[in-house]
Formats: C-alpha cells, structure tokens, sequence
C-alpha cells in the first residue's frame, strides 16, 4: 500500500492533482514493491482490460507471458534435474 500512497503524493505534487504521465506511472509502478505489482495484476488490469484491450495486440502480448511463464515453470519443475 505504501506505493500507492507514493503514487498519489507524487500525482499531486507533480501536476496539482490532474493526474500522471504514461512515464510517470510506468516508473512509479516499477518502483513498488513485488507484492504491490502483484497486486496491480490481480486487482487493476482485470478492471482496466475490457476498456484498453480492444485488439488482437494486447492478447497476442498477453499470451506470449503467460506461455513464458508457463514453460519456464514446467522447465523448472519437471527438466530441473537433466
């Protein structure tokens, strides 16, 4: 929760409260913590998804992680000792 206050501070500081920069809040989102990303994840694309993903580029990206994702985990778990 503290990098959601450190974003909020620094909105309202930097621009008077009218909000953030594309940079702004990829740099702040990359300063939080593991758990705070997490969180992010979880909680905050699930909501955004509907509205910023309207084409074939977002879920194309999305199922290149989760790929990633899944054969690195299977690697890990089932070749660890080859």
């Amino acid at each position: 929760m503290g990098g959601r206050i450190r974003v909020l501070e620094c909105s309202t500081q930097t621009h008077g409260g009218s909000g953030m920069t594309f940079e702004e809040v990829k740099s702040a989102v990359m300063n939080l913590s593991e758990a705070d990303q997490k969180r992010l994840i979880v909680e905050v694309i699930p909501q955004i998804w509907p509205k910023a993903c309207v084409d074939d580029s977002c879920v194309d990206k999305v199922r290149e992680l989760v790929d990633e994702a899944t054969v690195k985990r299977y690697k890990e778990e089932h070749m660890g000792s080859i």
